[in-house]
């Protein structure tokens, strides 16, 4: 099996995951008891702890066994690559240095130490490492596609192009190089090309998540979100903690309505990352739309922590307001609204019905002309969402 960068894991630690992870972790731990220089166990135990959501004791056990002497090179190959994929970026580089001293021949660790260089600020010794590399396996597609992946990441766009495409004259057949292409592609606006790119990749590897991803997004762009929602449940399927596409899905099924649907992907985003800037103002507007105005306010309040001037946070949080019948309260988010966007016809619609309610006649009357009129204070600011 690969990760995802792609280093080969051994046949003998690749076994399907036990419907009982946790019988599974136990038995691993009494074989390594009864044969502590096991090294394939050691290495299976990292696999099943990151499988059982124990990560961190999965990045820590496997920290201790690539510090061990003797590693057979299938192991030390295996665990730099986790390690790699985790980023512990110190560690795969004191891996892939011992395996280019070990195995001077091979490109993998070279190719491998471009990407960790790059990651770690070092460009010069990462492009050395690259062309270290390519000058070793010349016919290694696989060599040209990390180069690009590192190029890319520096947006150096038609280098990276041209690297993608020397991987792919060299393996027809190398699904990531095509999605990556695509990408590229999409960016400079070949939105029919890409969507080429992403079928060839799925052709040749039809559980490339990253594919179905980057489909589902070209779908959803063109507006055919029935279709973008398959892709990107299959996404999700092969990788089911993948941040952008339960985010994706999320906008897909809110698009059609289904709010239920939209708001467990939205809530599943937040669970995966707190942080995440946009998933949980969709949950409250989730909420807003189903007519829950209460959960809405406290949802939309606390993404406007995160952002305290986005116009469209604080109008909907005034209409909830509103809905609730304390206009009071909606006046200040409102009122805020049309400092902020001026050409905000409905924000001064709502803020004249609410000061109407708390009879500010006057008030009410100027907020529904500036409504009426469309009037301008000024150049609106843009809203972030």
């Amino acid at each position: 099996m690969e990760s995802a960068e792609g280093v080969h894991v051994p046949l003998l630690l690749d076994r399907s995951r036990d419907k009982n992870e946790s019988h599974r972790i136990t038995l691993l731990r009494k074989r390594l008891t009864e044969n502590p220089g096991d090294r394939f166990a050691e290495f299976e135990l990292v696999q099943a702890l990151w499988e059982d959501e124990s990560r961190d004791e999965a990045t820590r056990v496997c920290l201790a066994l690539v510090r061990k002497e003797g590693l057979a090179p299938t192991v030390m190959e295996a665990a730099a690559g986790f390690l790699f994929d985790r980023r512990e970026l110190a560690a795969a580089r004191e891996c892939f240095e011992r395996m280019a001293a070990s195995v001077p021949e091979r490109a993998l660790p070279q190719y491998y130490l471009g990407r960790v260089y790059d990651l770690l600020g070092m460009w010069e010794e990462s492009t050395q490492a690259h062309r270290t590399a390519i000058a070793l396996e010349p016919e290694n597609a696989e060599c040209y596609y990390r180069y690009g992946v590192t190029l890319a990441r520096h947006e150096r766009r038609e280098e990276a192009e041209e690297y993608y495409r020397r991987a792919i004259s060299l393996d027809g057949a190398h699904s990531k190089a095509y999605t990556n292409l695509g990408c590229m592609l999409d960016l400079r606006g070949d939105g029919d090309e890409a969507m080429t790119l992403f079928r060839k990749a799925l052709q040749h590897d039809p559980n490339s998540a990253e594919a179905h991803f980057n489909l589902g997004a070209l779908y959803g762009e063109n507006g055919s979100h029935e279709r973008a929602i398959r892709e990107f449940e299959k996404a999700i399927r092969l990788d089911p903690n993948s941040v952008e596409a339960h985010y994706n899905l999320g906008l897909a099924r809110y698009e059609q309505s289904d709010l239920d649907g939209a708001l467990a992907s939205f809530k599943r985003v937040v669970k995966l990352e707190g942080s995440h800037p946009y998933a949980g103002y969709f949950v409250g507007m989730v909420y807003y739309r189903k007519g829950v105005y209460a959960k809405a306010i406290k949802v939309l309040q606390d993404a406007l922590k995160a952002d305290p001037e986005n116009p469209s946070i604080l109008y909907h949080i005034g209409v909830c307001y509103n809905r609730m019948d304390q206009p009071a309260k909606a006046i200040p988010p409102l009122k805020r609204v049309t400092e902020l966007s001026p050409q905000h016809r409905k924000a001064f619609y709502y803020l004249g019905v609410v000061y109407d309610k708390t009879g500010m006649v006057d008030e009410a009357k100027e907020s529904y002309r500036a409504a009426d009129t469309g009037i301008h204070r000024g150049e609106p600011r843009r809203a972030t969402l």
